[in-house]
Protein backbone atom coordinates (compact mmCIF):
# COMPACT_ATOMS: atom_id res chain seq x y z
CA UNK A 1 0.00 0.00 0.00
CA UNK A 2 1.29 3.50 -1.00
CA UNK A 3 1.63 6.56 1.40
CA UNK A 4 -0.93 9.07 0.47
CA UNK A 5 1.05 11.95 -1.18
CA UNK A 6 0.07 14.71 1.33
CA UNK A 7 1.96 12.58 3.87
CA UNK A 8 5.04 13.11 2.40
CA UNK A 9 7.91 13.15 5.39
CA UNK A 10 5.41 14.72 7.95
CA UNK A 11 5.86 12.24 10.08
CA UNK A 12 8.91 10.57 9.47
CA UNK A 13 11.30 11.33 13.20
CA UNK A 14 7.94 11.69 14.96
CA UNK A 15 7.16 10.54 18.46
CA UNK A 16 3.31 9.71 18.82
CA UNK A 17 0.60 8.41 21.17
CA UNK A 18 -2.82 6.47 19.93
CA UNK A 19 -5.16 5.82 22.50
CA UNK A 20 -7.40 3.10 21.31
CA UNK A 21 -4.48 2.05 19.14
CA UNK A 22 -4.98 -1.76 19.44
CA UNK A 23 -7.83 -2.03 17.44
CA UNK A 24 -10.13 -0.74 14.55
CA UNK A 25 -9.54 3.39 13.40
CA UNK A 26 -7.07 3.73 16.38
CA UNK A 27 -4.92 0.76 14.82
CA UNK A 28 -4.69 2.10 11.37
CA UNK A 29 -3.52 4.92 12.36
CA UNK A 30 -0.86 3.53 14.70
CA UNK A 31 0.00 1.59 11.71
CA UNK A 32 0.13 4.11 8.95
CA UNK A 33 2.43 6.45 11.65
CA UNK A 34 5.00 3.35 11.88
CA UNK A 35 4.49 3.10 7.89
CA UNK A 36 5.05 7.07 7.92
CA UNK A 37 8.29 6.88 9.84
CA UNK A 38 7.72 7.68 12.88
CA UNK A 39 10.46 7.46 15.80
CA UNK A 40 8.34 5.90 18.29
CA UNK A 41 4.71 5.17 18.59
CA UNK A 42 2.75 4.48 21.70
CA UNK A 43 -0.76 2.55 21.64
CA UNK A 44 -3.08 2.77 24.70
CA UNK A 45 -5.89 0.01 25.25
CA UNK A 46 -7.35 -2.01 27.42
CA UNK A 47 -6.07 -5.68 25.85
CA UNK A 48 -2.37 -6.64 26.31
CA UNK A 49 -2.92 -9.05 23.49
CA UNK A 50 -4.07 -7.07 20.59
CA UNK A 51 -1.33 -4.38 21.75
CA UNK A 52 1.25 -6.81 20.62
CA UNK A 53 0.29 -7.74 17.71
CA UNK A 54 -0.18 -4.11 16.53
CA UNK A 55 3.27 -3.95 17.67
CA UNK A 56 4.63 -6.36 16.17
CA UNK A 57 2.82 -5.53 12.76
CA UNK A 58 4.21 -1.63 13.49
CA UNK A 59 8.08 -2.94 13.50
CA UNK A 60 7.58 -4.83 9.92
CA UNK A 61 5.87 -1.48 8.43
CA UNK A 62 8.98 0.49 10.17
CA UNK A 63 11.16 -2.18 8.68
CA UNK A 64 13.29 -2.18 12.01
CA UNK A 65 13.37 1.00 12.53
CA UNK A 66 11.48 3.24 15.67
CA UNK A 67 10.49 2.33 18.63
CA UNK A 68 6.85 0.73 19.18
CA UNK A 69 5.33 0.37 22.42
CA UNK A 70 1.95 -0.95 24.21
CA UNK A 71 0.59 0.55 27.78
CA UNK A 72 -2.47 -0.66 29.26
CA UNK A 73 -4.75 2.43 29.47
CA UNK A 74 -8.84 1.79 30.95
CA UNK A 75 -10.28 4.98 28.84
CA UNK A 76 -13.04 5.04 31.20
CA UNK A 77 -10.98 6.25 34.21
CA UNK A 78 -9.99 9.89 34.22
CA UNK A 79 -7.26 8.90 36.89
CA UNK A 80 -5.81 6.46 34.51
CA UNK A 81 -5.99 8.81 31.81
CA UNK A 82 -4.14 11.48 34.20
CA UNK A 83 -2.12 9.04 34.93
CA UNK A 84 -0.81 8.16 31.05
CA UNK A 85 -0.35 11.76 30.74
CA UNK A 86 1.91 12.33 33.33
CA UNK A 87 3.91 9.14 32.29
CA UNK A 88 4.52 10.35 28.89
CA UNK A 89 5.36 14.11 30.08
CA UNK A 90 7.59 12.64 32.74
CA UNK A 91 9.86 10.96 29.55
CA UNK A 92 10.52 14.56 28.94
CA UNK A 93 10.68 14.52 25.40
CA UNK A 94 8.19 15.89 22.63
CA UNK A 95 5.11 14.66 21.51
CA UNK A 96 3.98 15.77 18.03
CA UNK A 97 1.19 13.37 17.29
CA UNK A 98 -1.81 12.66 19.81
CA UNK A 99 -4.63 10.39 18.13
CA UNK A 100 -7.86 9.71 21.05
CA UNK A 101 -10.64 7.36 19.09
CA UNK A 102 -11.65 5.43 21.88
CA UNK A 103 -15.11 5.07 21.58
CA UNK A 104 -18.21 2.06 22.00
CA UNK A 105 -21.60 2.03 20.52
CA UNK A 106 -24.26 0.53 22.53
CA UNK A 107 -27.84 0.97 22.78
CA UNK A 108 -28.05 1.80 26.40
CA UNK A 109 -29.20 4.50 27.99
CA UNK A 110 -27.32 7.14 30.81
CA UNK A 111 -24.65 4.93 32.06
CA UNK A 112 -22.72 6.39 34.80
CA UNK A 113 -18.95 5.37 35.12
CA UNK A 114 -18.86 4.58 38.76
CA UNK A 115 -15.61 6.57 39.27
CA UNK A 116 -16.89 9.69 38.21
CA UNK A 117 -20.92 9.57 37.91
CA UNK A 118 -20.18 10.71 33.86
CA UNK A 119 -21.37 8.84 31.55
CA UNK A 120 -19.77 6.06 29.79
CA UNK A 121 -20.17 6.87 26.24
CA UNK A 122 -19.68 10.61 27.00
CA UNK A 123 -16.52 9.75 28.63
CA UNK A 124 -14.77 7.39 26.05
CA UNK A 125 -16.19 10.47 23.47
CA UNK A 126 -15.51 13.41 25.32
CA UNK A 127 -14.15 13.90 28.69
CA UNK A 128 -11.72 11.57 28.56
CA UNK A 129 -10.23 12.93 24.89
CA UNK A 130 -9.85 16.70 26.26
CA UNK A 131 -8.64 15.22 30.04
CA UNK A 132 -5.82 14.13 27.79
CA UNK A 133 -5.25 16.69 25.24
CA UNK A 134 -4.93 19.14 28.71
CA UNK A 135 -2.83 17.34 31.09
CA UNK A 136 -0.39 16.76 27.46
CA UNK A 137 0.27 20.10 26.81
CA UNK A 138 3.69 20.32 28.64
CA UNK A 139 4.46 17.36 25.86
CA UNK A 140 3.06 18.80 22.95
CA UNK A 141 4.42 22.16 23.71
CA UNK A 142 7.67 20.77 23.10
CA UNK A 143 7.10 19.71 19.48
CA UNK A 144 9.62 21.28 17.05
CA UNK A 145 7.35 20.55 14.05
CA UNK A 146 3.84 21.77 15.71
CA UNK A 147 2.37 19.40 17.28
CA UNK A 148 -1.58 17.69 16.04
CA UNK A 149 -3.77 16.56 18.24
CA UNK A 150 -6.46 14.24 16.55
CA UNK A 151 -10.09 13.64 17.91
CA UNK A 152 -11.52 10.92 15.71
CA UNK A 153 -15.44 11.17 15.94
CA UNK A 154 -17.42 12.86 14.03
CA UNK A 155 -16.69 16.34 12.68
CA UNK A 156 -19.29 17.83 10.17
CA UNK A 157 -22.12 14.86 10.41
CA UNK A 158 -23.57 15.58 13.85
CA UNK A 159 -25.81 18.11 14.76
CA UNK A 160 -25.39 20.30 17.92
CA UNK A 161 -26.80 19.09 21.67
CA UNK A 162 -29.46 22.42 21.95
CA UNK A 163 -29.74 21.72 25.72
CA UNK A 164 -26.07 22.13 26.35
CA UNK A 165 -27.14 25.11 28.88
CA UNK A 166 -29.07 23.04 31.22
CA UNK A 167 -28.03 19.46 30.42
CA UNK A 168 -24.24 19.77 30.11
CA UNK A 169 -23.72 16.02 31.01
CA UNK A 170 -26.90 15.02 29.24
CA UNK A 171 -28.02 13.57 32.30
CA UNK A 172 -31.73 14.70 31.05
CA UNK A 173 -33.19 13.31 27.52
CA UNK A 174 -30.63 10.58 26.93
CA UNK A 175 -31.18 8.75 23.66
CA UNK A 176 -28.40 7.36 21.03
CA UNK A 177 -28.93 10.19 18.76
CA UNK A 178 -28.49 13.19 21.42
CA UNK A 179 -25.73 11.05 22.95
CA UNK A 180 -24.49 10.71 19.56
CA UNK A 181 -24.80 15.05 19.01
CA UNK A 182 -23.57 15.85 22.22
CA UNK A 183 -20.18 14.41 21.75
CA UNK A 184 -19.91 15.69 18.02
CA UNK A 185 -20.77 18.87 19.52
CA UNK A 186 -18.51 19.08 22.28
CA UNK A 187 -15.79 17.77 20.00
CA UNK A 188 -16.03 21.02 17.88
CA UNK A 189 -15.86 23.15 20.55
CA UNK A 190 -13.06 21.59 22.19
CA UNK A 191 -11.00 21.69 19.22
CA UNK A 192 -11.46 25.49 18.92
CA UNK A 193 -11.04 26.26 22.79
CA UNK A 194 -7.98 23.73 23.41
CA UNK A 195 -6.29 25.91 20.04
CA UNK A 196 -6.65 28.98 22.26
CA UNK A 197 -4.89 27.35 25.25
CA UNK A 198 -2.46 26.04 23.41
CA UNK A 199 -0.90 28.54 20.81
CA UNK A 200 1.12 26.52 18.18
CA UNK A 201 -0.60 23.29 18.41
CA UNK A 202 -2.83 22.32 15.91
CA UNK A 203 -6.35 20.47 16.82
CA UNK A 204 -8.41 18.45 14.84
CA UNK A 205 -11.70 16.95 15.04
CA UNK A 206 -12.68 14.48 12.64
CA UNK A 207 -15.67 11.99 10.47
CA UNK A 208 -13.42 8.83 9.49
CA UNK A 209 -16.32 8.20 7.62
CA UNK A 210 -18.07 3.77 7.41
CA UNK A 211 -14.87 1.60 8.25
CA UNK A 212 -14.62 -2.01 8.09
CA UNK A 213 -13.93 -2.60 11.93
CA UNK A 214 -15.05 -4.37 14.95
CA UNK A 215 -17.18 -1.57 15.75
CA UNK A 216 -20.80 -2.43 17.53
CA UNK A 217 -19.81 -5.04 19.52
CA UNK A 218 -21.62 -3.86 22.81
CA UNK A 219 -24.71 -3.48 20.33
CA UNK A 220 -27.68 -6.14 21.07
CA UNK A 221 -27.07 -9.29 18.71
CA UNK A 222 -29.37 -8.55 15.82
CA UNK A 223 -28.16 -5.15 15.19
CA UNK A 224 -24.60 -6.36 15.42
CA UNK A 225 -25.37 -8.99 12.47
CA UNK A 226 -26.64 -6.18 10.54
CA UNK A 227 -23.72 -3.97 11.37
CA UNK A 228 -21.39 -7.23 10.68
CA UNK A 229 -22.76 -7.91 7.24
CA UNK A 230 -22.64 -4.21 6.18
CA UNK A 231 -18.77 -4.43 7.06
CA UNK A 232 -16.86 -5.59 4.21
CA UNK A 233 -18.52 -2.66 2.28
CA UNK A 234 -16.54 -0.18 4.62
CA UNK A 235 -12.95 1.31 3.52
CA UNK A 236 -10.21 -0.70 5.29
CA UNK A 237 -8.26 0.42 8.90
CA UNK A 238 -5.08 1.26 7.03
CA UNK A 239 -7.13 3.54 4.29
CA UNK A 240 -8.95 5.31 6.74
CA UNK A 241 -5.56 5.92 8.55
CA UNK A 242 -3.57 7.77 5.57
CA UNK A 243 -6.75 9.36 4.78
CA UNK A 244 -6.61 11.42 8.45
CA UNK A 245 -2.90 11.71 9.01
CA UNK A 246 -2.63 13.08 5.07
CA UNK A 247 -5.69 15.83 6.00
CA UNK A 248 -3.82 16.67 8.72
CA UNK A 249 -0.30 17.10 7.03
CA UNK A 250 -1.99 19.13 4.51
CA UNK A 251 -4.21 21.21 6.67
CA UNK A 252 -1.52 22.49 9.51
CA UNK A 253 1.60 24.57 8.87
CA UNK A 254 4.05 23.60 10.98
CA UNK A 255 3.70 25.60 14.38
CA UNK A 256 0.89 27.49 12.55
CA UNK A 257 -1.66 25.96 15.98
CA UNK A 258 -5.25 26.62 15.11
CA UNK A 259 -8.35 24.19 14.56
CA UNK A 260 -9.72 22.10 11.50
CA UNK A 261 -12.74 19.82 11.13
CA UNK A 262 -11.96 17.40 8.54
CA UNK A 263 -14.28 14.82 6.59
CA UNK A 264 -13.49 11.41 5.71
CA UNK A 265 -11.05 11.93 3.17
CA UNK A 266 -9.36 14.03 5.33
CA UNK A 267 -10.68 17.10 3.56
CA UNK A 268 -11.30 20.55 5.84
CA UNK A 269 -15.01 20.76 6.10
CA UNK A 270 -16.67 24.19 7.71
CA UNK A 271 -19.60 22.68 9.00
CA UNK A 272 -19.44 23.58 12.43
CA UNK A 273 -23.83 23.52 13.98
CA UNK A 274 -25.28 27.06 14.40
CA UNK A 275 -25.41 26.74 18.05
CA UNK A 276 -21.22 26.36 18.13
CA UNK A 277 -20.31 30.03 19.02
CA UNK A 278 -23.33 30.69 21.14
CA UNK A 279 -22.91 27.63 23.01
CA UNK A 280 -18.65 27.57 23.18
CA UNK A 281 -17.63 29.74 26.22
CA UNK A 282 -20.50 27.93 27.95
CA UNK A 283 -19.58 24.18 27.22
CA UNK A 284 -15.71 24.81 27.97
CA UNK A 285 -16.66 26.53 31.68
CA UNK A 286 -18.69 23.59 32.30
CA UNK A 287 -15.80 21.09 31.03
CA UNK A 288 -12.98 22.43 33.18
CA UNK A 289 -15.43 22.37 36.14
CA UNK A 290 -15.54 18.37 35.35
CA UNK A 291 -12.01 18.07 34.44
CA UNK A 292 -10.90 20.03 37.89
CA UNK A 293 -13.56 17.84 39.88
CA UNK A 294 -12.68 14.83 37.84
CA UNK A 295 -16.23 13.38 37.66
CA UNK A 296 -19.60 14.74 37.32
CA UNK A 297 -20.89 18.32 38.38
CA UNK A 298 -24.25 18.76 37.48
Amino acid sequence: MKLDSRIGGAYAGARCLVVSGTTGIGRGLALELARAGAASVTIAGRSEARGASCVEEMRELAGGKGRFVFVELDAFSLKQCAALAERINAEGEALDVLVVSQGMATTQGFTPVPETGLDQKLTLHYWGRVALARALAPSLAKSERGAKVLSVLSAGVHSAHAKWAEDSELKGAYSIKAAADCAGFYNDIAAEMLSREQPGVSFFHASPGFVNTSWGTELPTALRLCVRCLQPLGRSINTCGQKMLGGMAAAAVSGSGGWHLLNMDGKATASKTGLHDQAKESVWAHTLKVLEKGGSVQ
